[in-house]
């Protein structure tokens, strides 16, 4: 499992660690740098086949776009603002964006909320969800066809 962080957004990264920690129960740390995102993995093994993605529309986009064919994970986890706009990807991944019913998925200030980034409505709803992985994508996110 990975997951990617837009560089713009890298005064998020702690923050980010200590959601991931508290959802996953796994530690991430950094990685390789790709295309200006910061790339966690976990620490150990994990066999679970996910990417998660967070950015600007058109920041994940253009790393969807160069890389979607070497992405070693079959399901695509995208948190942007306008998720419609990957359905693209969707034949050639498992590609899940923010459940808005097609609105912009709201970013808010994440300090009234525990958190020490600005984390949007899907990101809350994952974290408050229960049950597997898959379960909880299902209820904060929905997948493209």
């Amino acid at each position: 499992m990975r997951y990617l962080l837009h560089k713009s957004q890298s005064h998020e990264l702690d923050g980010r660690k200590d959601y991931l920690y508290d959802i996953f129960r796994l530690y991430f740390i950094p990685d390789e740098t790709e295309d200006n995102y910061l790339s966690l993995h976990t620490v150990g093994k994990s066999d679970l086949d996910y990417l998660f993605i967070t950015g600007h529309i058109y920041h994940v986009k253009a790393y969807l776009t160069k890389r979607i064919r070497e992405i070693p994970e079959n399901t695509i986890v995208i948190t942007s603002c306008i998720g419609r706009e990957f359905r693209v990807f969707a034949s050639m991944k498992e590609i899940y964006v923010p459940n808005t019913d097609g609105q912009l998925c709201e970013i808010r200030d994440g300090q009234p909320y525990g958190f020490k980034f600005n984390i949007s409505d899907a990101e809350l709803d994952f974290y408050n969800a229960k049950g597997t992985i898959l379960d909880r994508l299902n209820s904060a996110y929905v997948r493209l066809r």
